[in-house]
């Protein structure tokens, strides 16, 4: 590869360049083909912990389903997650490597032993029961960190890793902790569910993928493919069907509700339901089926074969794809893609702090390239001052190379200003430059809390160091519908329209609102001199003093989309305004305020609607004086750049994947732009 024919004489196509060209297109391959396969991986998941609980006759996962049951979907993504974080952090040596933790925690390790176990005893894989076991004991090690000679880890934290999220993983119900006093049994989950979990995210085309070469990105969009489902009961004989679309979701079936329709409507029933159209020979057998066999025989080059092998019995839990989800597929966003996207943004915002331009241009900003003459460009504190948000994240992959590009420009005021900053044992300047700008400067929103924590994996991935904590993100990323909230000024009078008095609401918001923005500020001034466990007690105190502002704002939305008439919304508006008075007057829930109160936000996300109010979510970026700004810009407050992919959106798709009055709302915010609230 490094011969003079290689980069010299060779044909352009096998020089070094091409083929590194290549190489990352065959990533690209490796990632969109993964996705398939670790959405397998979490139907086996779901298989194993059917299979454990009906081994205790639904004592397992009987209260998850009955109050939660998108707990179990959230659950068993979450562990997929900590596997290709743990898969990363292997291949990157990021990990121990002693013999005690290859031989007996890593995942690497117990995929070898699943593997060489299949091949011995492949009849009885489904009646051992040592791989969960381990799995739990290494996520509880990950997040609690571990001293010995032989076996060293720094405690993660994070709520990655966090036990508490979901007892049920280690066969516990919600409440119960578990001590070293409590017996518990853990869930009996077959080794040939791991085993195959493993192998779909371990081994593709018969070999093995390293997850050490591919991209933050790449991983990212892998797990992408998972998002958008909710977690149901088949209430009959069911499989799940191919979706027309590549990368798409597979759409359960029920075969005796099938059957029991009209001959003639089926077919139009599967184009509609799977966007498949059946050619007129699948149509015809799929007409005359008449029992549930006949349509098996006829469904059968239809069937997803990684989610339903076999038709699953009822009472199975199952995966519904919500019709979002099942109509857009999956899709990777390459590095190409974001690279000069995030850096033509930041160009001329960097253009303002005095970069010079001839540096501006993608390659520098991409490749860590950067020089400035000295005492010469922006002082690192001016840097570390901008804000970047994207409000549509999904899996990160803006935000990620927005962290690697400002992490490159910081790196360079360091040296061009003549400062070297303390850098932490085992760790280079690159990773420590991503994490102070992970910390400070990057902002993300997402309705979907799943794609929130995949956000998350991706920043964490991008800034691990062998020796520290998860970066704290939990006060930046935040899960909300970016396009249904209210501004301060808003809330304050309890209107969705804007330039309304404020009411009665206003000063006690103020006292709140400043409370938060300080410990806020402090959150993001500690970097790593605030241990996270303190950054999240004080992001708990901020968050705890900006819910009454939240409730506000959310009762304000229910009394618009609980409504599909103007008249009647300014009515229910006018009564809940005079129950928060009352409400405000005492400070009691329990009171008819207080309920009244209670009740319009649990119908605003019964509807449901995820909402979002920016200036309250993020106050420390929006509601500023003058002379804290620290910005190129003359507004006083806000984002410096936006970055990231709009959430495109037909109109049908519209309608489809969002609750009745969405397009209401968007042409209230469209009347709100332009100062026209005649319009609405």
């Amino acid at each position: 590869l490094l011969s003079s024919e290689r980069l010299v004489t060779a044909a352009s196509r096998n020089r070094l360049p091409a083929i590194l060209r290549l190489s990352r297109e065959m990533q690209a391959a490796v990632s969109t083909r993964l996705a398939d396969q670790i959405l397998g991986a979490l139907y086996e998941l779901m298989r194993g912990f059917h299979a454990a609980d009906a081994a205790v006759r639904g004592a397992l996962l009987a209260e998850t389903l009955s109050t939660a049951p998108q707990t179990l979907y959230s659950g068993l993504l979450t562990v997929l997650m900590r596997l290709v974080f743990l898969l990363y952090a292997e291949d990157r040596d990021l990990m121990p490597g002693t013999p005690l933790y290859a031989g007996s925690y890593s995942v690497h390790g117990l995929a070898r032993r699943l593997q060489a176990d299949a091949e011995r005893f492949p009849d009885t894989m489904d009646h051992r029961y040592g791989a969960w076991p381990q799995l739990l004991a290494l996520f509880r090690l990950v997040f609690t960190g571990f001293s010995h000679p032989d076996l060293k880890l720094p405690p993660r934290l994070g709520h990655l890793f966090a036990p508490e999220r979901f007892p049920f993983l280690e066969g516990r119900v919600n409440g119960e902790q578990l001590t070293v006093n409590i017996h518990r049994s853990l869930p009996l989950i077959p080794d040939g569910f791991i085993h195959r979990a493993l192998r779909a995210l371990l081994i593709l085309d018969g070999e093995r993928v390293s997850y050490k070469t591919l991209d933050v990105e790449q991983i990212g969009s892998v797990y992408s493919a998972m998002m958008g489902f909710h977690v149901a009961r088949a209430t009959g004989p069911t499989i799940a069907l191919r979706p027309a679309k590549v990368h798409g979701a597979p759409v359960p079936v029920d075969l005796d509700a099938f059957l029991g329709m009209p001959a003639g409507k089926r077919a139009a029933w599967l184009a509609e339901e799977t966007g498949y159209k059946p050619p007129a020979r699948l149509a015809a057998a799929v007409r005359d089926a008449a029992t549930v066999d006949d349509l098996l025989v006829a469904l059968d080059p239809r069937i997803a074969r990684l989610a339903t092998p076999h038709p699953l019995a009822p009472g199975t839990p199952i995966l519904v794809p919500s019709d979002e989800r099942r109509s857009s597929g999956s899709h990777y966003t390459p590095r190409s893609l974001t690279g000069p996207i995030v850096g033509r943004t930041l160009a001329p915002v960097l253009a303002r702090l005095g970069v010079p331009a001839p540096l501006l241009d993608t390659e520098s900003l991409m490749s860590g390239s950067l020089a400035f003459p000295d005492n010469e460009g922006p002082v690192p504190d001016e840097i570390l001052a901008l804000k970047v948000c994207d409000p549509a994240m999904g899996s990160g992959a803006f935000l990620v190379e927005t962290c690697r590009q400002l992490a490159n420009v910081l790196i360079a005021s360091w040296k061009a200003h003549g400062i070297t900053p303390v850098l932490p044992p085992d760790e280079d300047i690159v990773l420590y430059a991503r994490r102070i700008v992970a910390q400070r400067c990057l902002y993300g929103v997402d309705r979907n809390p799943m794609a929130t924590d995949l956000a998350k994996l991706s920043l964490w991935l991008a800034t691990l160091a062998r020796q520290q904590p998860f970066t704290f993100l939990d006060h930046a990323l935040r899960t909300g519908d970016a396009l249904v909230g209210l501004s301060r000024d808003q809330i304050e009078a309890f209107h969705w329209l804007p330039g309304q008095a404020p009411t009665f609401i206003q000063h006690e918001l103020a006292r709140r609102i400043d409370a938060a923005i300080r410990e806020r500020r402090l959150i993001l001034a500690s970097g790593d001199q605030m241990p996270p466990g303190t950054k999240a007690q004080k992001l708990g105190v901020a968050d705890e003093t900006l819910q009454l502002a939240r409730d506000i704002g959310d009762a304000c939305l229910a009394s618009f989309f609980g409504s599909d008439k103007p008249k009647a919304r300014l009515a229910h508006r006018g009564e809940l305004l005079t129950a928060i008075e009352n409400y405000l007057t005492r400070h009691d829930y329990t009171d008819a305020g207080g309920k009244a109160l209670l009740a319009a936000t649990e119908t605003l996300r019964s509807i449901p609607v995820t909402s979002f109010h920016w200036e309250i979510e993020f106050p420390e970026v929006f509601l500023v004086n003058d002379t804290d700004h620290r910005s190129p810009f003359t507004s006083p407050g806000g984002f410096d750049a936006i970055v990231g992919n709009p959430p495109f959106a037909g109109k049908n798709t519209l309608i489809n994947g969002n609750p009745p009055g969405y397009l209401d709302w968007l042409q209230a915010l469209h009347a709100e732009a332009h100062g026209n609230a005649d319009l609405v």
